[in-house]
């Protein structure tokens, strides 16, 4: 069983470097807009950031609190907000992102489907309309998830162990009676999406699924899978709560949410040979030693 500063090093040795391939692509997809000017794309900048606000805001809610002792400088800046509206907003966001991830990714997987389909009527409707479902997936979710502002959300000290935890008095069924159906629904969308997606890939002919980004499906199909797992791991955790089972895997919950939020980049970059192309070149052009070129005067040379 590993300590709480142990475990929060595990987080970091792949949330840093996820992080700063997060960056790059980002920087990558800005930087080179007409070659990357597809709505998977669209859709990438969007599910990412919106999977960044639900890493960061983890952290903030679980993780630091986990490792903060009550003398330490971390200690004293929990509780300086303990008393803080952000307390409201860490608990509320733990709760919201859960819908919005869900959403984006079947979203995603249903742009590949009608991209797919018939990409000369579909990619335009994706590319001018994403941003109205995108505010509507971040936007809708607040019917439910308000309902944990209702709820006294305090920061509370653990003298056992010396670390902090922000709790909430509101009973858990309160948001998965609603959540756990709708992430039950989304994942059954999205593996019926992704599974009539590749059948009808297996049926294109080789011009057709290069031209449809068809590639792209193994990003949804694996990012599906993540899905599917947090889906299976939260049901059981609501289901069986309290049992022996659904406390172990609880354990693992952090390690999917954190697969659905940072698996993306690292997808991309094994799947497009052009995304790699354009980070090596940056990489090596930053890396690649300045050669200044002098001129001298021709009176010099006299």
């Amino acid at each position: 069983m590993l300590s709480a500063g142990e475990l929060f090093c595990v987080y970091l040795s792949y949330g840093i470097p996820s992080f700063v391939i997060y960056m790059l692509t980002f920087f990558i997809i800005f930087r080179y807009g007409k070659t990357f000017s597809s709505s998977f794309f669209r859709l990438y900048l969007f599910d990412g950031a919106l999977n960044l606000l639900t890493y960061f805001n983890n952290y903030f809610k679980t993780r630091l609190p986990g490792i903060a002792c009550h003398d330490c400088l971390l200690g004293s800046f929990y509780r300086s907000i303990g008393n803080t509206f952000l307390m409201d907003i860490f608990m509320l966001m733990n709760f919201h992102m859960a819908y919005v991830q869900y959403a984006v990714t079947t979203l995603v997987s249903l742009n590949r489907l009608t991209v797919i389909v018939k990409y000369t009527l579909f990619e335009p409707i994706w590319q001018k309309y994403t941003w109205i479902a995108i505010l509507l997936i971040f936007c809708l979710p607040f019917i439910n998830t308000r309902v944990v502002l209702n709820y006294d959300i305090k920061l509370e000290y653990l003298p056992t162990s010396d670390t902090y935890s922000i709790t909430s008095e509101m009973p858990i069924n309160d948001v998965f009676s609603v959540c756990i159906p709708f992430m039950v629904a989304f994942t059954v969308i999205s593996v019926v999406v992704n599974i009539v997606s590749v059948f009808i890939i297996r049926n294109l002919k080789t011009q057709i699924k290069n031209k449809a980004e068809t590639n792209f499906i193994i990003i949804t199909c694996i990012t599906c899978a993540v899905q599917l797992c947090g889906t299976s791991l939260s049901f059981i955790r609501v289901k069986y709560s309290g049992t022996p089972a659904a406390v172990k895997l609880a354990s693992f919950i952090p390690f999917i949410s954190d697969g659905l939020s940072l698996i993306q980049p690292w997808l991309l970059i094994c799947i497009s040979h052009v995304v790699r192309e354009k980070i090596t070149e940056l990489i090596y052009r930053k890396n690649q030693p300045q050669v200044k070129s002098v001129v001298i005067p021709r009176s010099t040379l006299n």
